[in-house]
């Protein structure tokens, strides 16, 4: 017979639980978790406010708040929803819709990489990744860069790609 040493027990720490905000994907309206409203944690599936968008969850720290400017992008990398706030930075909805993301934006800091970032969040990862993008010109305008923040959020389980005007 063959003893099996003992070891020391190695405690291992719980990870962080990441405070989470639901939001809807076309007014950008958010809602704090269940245990402040006293209902389940994402009953609501459709926005009570606009009627127009899906209610999706995303860390509360890669939304900067109601109102904010964000393209939700499949994990195929095609954009799914574009907020109010986002159409003056990118174009309209209706023309973004299941377009891939990188004939949209593009990032200085290369393409690979943004599209690296986006395939991570879209795959569940915990990670806020901080980027810089620049939209494709639209409107006769010049594209302005952009500060980025790419999470993910769902469900169903995609990327969520904050967007801000930023002098760079």
């Amino acid at each position: 017979m063959t003893a099996i040493p003992q070891t020391a027990t190695v405690e291992v720490p719980t990870p962080q639980r990441v405070e989470r905000i639901r939001f809807c994907t076309r007014c950008a309206t958010t809602a704090e978790e269940a245990d402040t409203q006293g209902a389940a944690f994402g009953s609501d599936r459709v926005c009570g406010r606009c009627g127009m968008g899906l209610m999706l969850s995303a860390p509360r720290r890669a939304l900067p708040g109601p109102g904010a400017a964000f393209l939700v992008v499949t994990r195929e990398g095609r954009i799914s929803a574009v907020s109010e706030a986002a159409e003056a930075l990118v174009g309209e909805e209706a023309g973004l819709l299941d377009v891939p993301v990188t004939t949209t934006l593009t990032s200085p800091d290369g393409d690979d990489l943004f599209a690296r970032h986006l395939a991570r969040a879209a795959s569940g990862g915990r990670d806020v990744a901080e980027t810089v993008v620049v939209p494709a010109p639209h409107g006769g305008r010049k594209p302005r860069r952009l500060a980025a923040r790419i999470a993910s959020c769902g469900p169903p389980r995609a990327a969520l790609l904050v967007l801000e005007r930023a002098s760079l």
